[in-house]
C-alpha cells in the first residue's frame, strides 16, 4: 500500500532537529511522504528532557494524541526521554504504539512496513529532506559531567563521526539543493577525527570547500575545549558564519565549578575577547542557568554582571530543575524557592532583551545578506544574517527559500532586523 504519511513533532536541542531529519529521510526512502499532523498516518514525537518543562510538554502532547489515535494510526516517541523512560511510557500511555531508541530507526521503519503491509520498492539514494540548511551530526554524545545535565545518561559518551563521512554528507546534501550546513555536537569543539585527520578546525577547512555551500555553521561549543584555532578559522573565512553559540552557565566562579564546568569567568571572557578581536562583528549566544543549588543573591548578581559586560546578541535563560539521576538531583540540595528563581529569570530576561535591541539597532543603516529560510506569518520572506539574527524582507514577492539576498536595514526590534532588497549581489537559489 502506498500514500503512507508521517508526521515528526520536534521539541529539543540540534541534536534532536537532526535526529528527526535522520528518521526523515528513512521514512521518506521508504516511500512515505511527510505532511501534516491532521493527515497523517504517523506521528512521531522526539523528545528532550533536559529540562522539566520540555518534559512536561512531552507529556502534554501525548495526552492530546489520544483524540487523534485511530485503529488505523500509530504513535511512537523517541529521543531522550526514551532512553529515561523506556517501556514505562507505554504503561502510563496505552495509546502509544512504538517507543523508539536513540538512532535505531530500522526496527522501526521496518515495523510500519509490516503493520501497513507493503514493500518498500527501491529506496532514493537520499532522500532529499534537506532543505536550505541541512544539520549533520559530527558527535554523538558527550564526555563532560555537568551535574545538571542528563545528557551522558541518556545519548551516552562521545562517538566521533569520520571526518570523510561528514565530508560526503555535506557534499550530498549541497548536491540536494543545501545552501548551509551546520555541524553539530553537544559539544562540538571536542570533535577528533577517530582515523587521525584533526580536530573541528580541520574538518570545519575540509568543508568549507565544498563546491556550492555558501554557508557554514557549528554548535554547541564548550568554553573548556573551544581553540583559538577554529576563531582564526572562522575570522579568515569566506563561508563559515561568524556566529558562535558559547554556554557560560554562570557568571559565578563557585557555581561553575559546583556545576564543574571546567572554566572559570576569566577564561570565559578571554575567549569572548579574541572572538571580537578577530570578528567585531560576531554574534555571541549563551545558556544561563538560574537558581543552582547553592546559588546566592551575591553569585546571582555575578551572572548579571557578566551577562550586562559581554552583551550578549542572544540568552537563552532556564530556571535549574532537578533531573533524575544527575549528580546535582542526587547529590546537591535544591535550595533555591521557586519564586526566587523565577524573580531572577525575569530579572534577567528583562535584562537580556534590553541588551538585544541596543545590539540588533546597531545594524539599522547596514547592508546585510540574509539566507532565505521561507515566509514569516504576514507573507514576508525571512532569513539569517551571517551572524545569525534574523532578517525579515519587507517587499520581495519574487524572492524563493534559498535564494541569498541583500538587505539594507531599516528597522529593528530585540529579535530581528527588517529591511529592503538591495539591487546588488543577490543570488538566487539554483
Amino acid at each position: 500500500m502506498r500514500g503512507r504519511s508521517f508526521h515528526i513533532w520536534t521539541i529539543g536541542c540540534q541534536m534532536n532537529s537532526a535526529d528527526s531529519e535522520s528518521l526523515a529521510r528513512r521514512l521518506l526512502a521508504a516511500g512515505y511522504t511527510e505532511d501534516t499532523l491532521e493527515r497523517a498516518d504517523v506521528a512521531i514525537l522526539n523528545t528532550c528532557v533536559v529540562r522539566q518543562a520540555s518534559e512536561d510538554r512531552i507529556y502534554s502532547k501525548l495526552h492530546e494524541l489520544k483524540e487523534w489515535k485511530t485503529p488505523e494510526r500509530t504513535i511512537a516517541v523517541t529521543g531522550c526521554v526514551v532512553a529515561k523512560e523506556g517501556e514505562g511510557l507505554r504503561q502510563r500511555f496505552p495509546h502509544l504504539d512504538a517507543v523508539v531508541p536513540i538512532g535505531d530507526y530500522e526496527p522501526f521503519v521496518a515495523a510500519l512496513e509490516s503493520r501497513y503491509d507493503y514493500s518498500q520498492g527501491e529506496p532514493l539514494p537520499h532522500a532529499g529532506r534537506t532543505g536550505v540548511s541541512h544539520y549533520v551530526r559530527v558527535i554523538q554524545g558527550c564526555d563532560h559531567n555537568c551535574t545538571f545535565c542528563i545528557v551522558p545518561r541518556v545519548r551516552g559518551r562521545e562517538k566521533h563521526v569520520p571526518q570523510g563521512a561528514v565530508v560526503a554528507e555535506c557534499r550530498t546534501a549541497v548536491a540536494d539543493g543545501a545552501r548551509e550546513v551546520v555541524l553539530l555536537g553537544q559539544n562540538v569543539d571536542d570533535y577528533h577525527d577517530p582515523d587521525g585527520r584533526g580536530g573541528l578546525a580541520v574538518l570545519v577547512r575540509e568543508a568549507e570547500r565544498i563546491p556550492g555551500l555558501r554557508r557554514l555553521r557549528f554548535m554547541t561549543s564548550h568554553p573548556q575545549d573551544l581553540e583559538p584555532e577554529l576563531l582564526e578559522v572562522m575570522a579568515g573565512s569566506d563561508v563559515v558564519c561568524r556566529e558562535l553559540q558559547l554556554p557560560v552557565q554562570s557568571g559565578d566562579d563557585v557555581v561553575l565549578k559546583r556545576m564543574a564546568r571546567g572554566y572559570q569567568t576569566r577564561h570565559y571572557r578571554a575567549i569572548v575577547e579574541t572572538a571580537r578581536r578577530l570578528m567585531p562583528d560576531i554574534g555571541l549566544a549563551t545558556d544561563v542557568i538560574v537558581g543552582f543549588p547553592g546559588e546566592t543573591e551575591a553569585a546571582y548578581m555575578n551572572t548579571r554582571a557578566l551577562v550586562e559586560e559581554i552583551e550578549f546578541d542572544v540568552v537563552h535563560i532556564a530556571m535549574y530543575s532537578p533531573r533524575p539521576g544527575t549528580f546535582a538531583a542526587t547529590r546537591m540540595v535544591d535550595d533555591v524557592p521557586h519564586q526566587e528563581k523565577l524573580r531572577r529569570l525575569n530579572d534577567l530576561l528583562a535584562l537580556s532583551r534590553e541588551i538585544a535591541a541596543r545590539k540588533t539597532a546597531r545594524w539599522v543603516g547596514r547592508e546585510v545578506e540574509v539566507l532565505i529560510e521561507g515566509r514569516d506569518e504576514l507573507g514576508r520572506p525571512f532569513g539569517r544574517i551571517r551572524q545569525g539574527k534574523r532578517g525579515v524582507v519587507v517587499r520581495g514577492n519574487e524572492i524563493k527559500a534559498g535564494d541569498l539576498v541583500n538587505m539594507r536595514v531599516m528597522q529593528s526590534s530585540a529579535g530581528q532586523l527588517l529591511g529592503m532588497l538591495s539591487p546588488t549581489n543577490s543570488e538566487p537559489a539554483a
